[in-house]
């Protein structure tokens, strides 16, 4: 199961700004996404981003789409 933490990165320090994951005897590897700071434009009504992802799935049924996510996601734990 994947958990995520909020950090901040400072070089390269990881500054945890909530709850830390618990320590382990054992490296493990971790993936940073680094969020682009974005221009002062007004975030989006959630109307507005219904509207857009409108069709982004395809044309394939409820059943399709739902196995298919169940399947990415046995994939991504893997």
């Amino acid at each position: 199961m994947l958990h995520s933490y909020e950090a901040e990165l400072q070089g390269n320090q990881v500054i945890w700004l909530g709850a830390a994951p618990p320590p382990r005897g054992q490296p493990r590897r971790v993936v940073v996404v680094l969020e682009d700071p974005t221009d002062d434009a007004a975030p989006s009504s959630l109307a507005d981003i219904l509207r857009n992802a409108r069709g982004s799935l395809g044309r394939g049924n409820r059943e399709a789409v739902l196995a298919e996510l169940a399947q990415s996601r046995k994939d991504w734990e893997r």
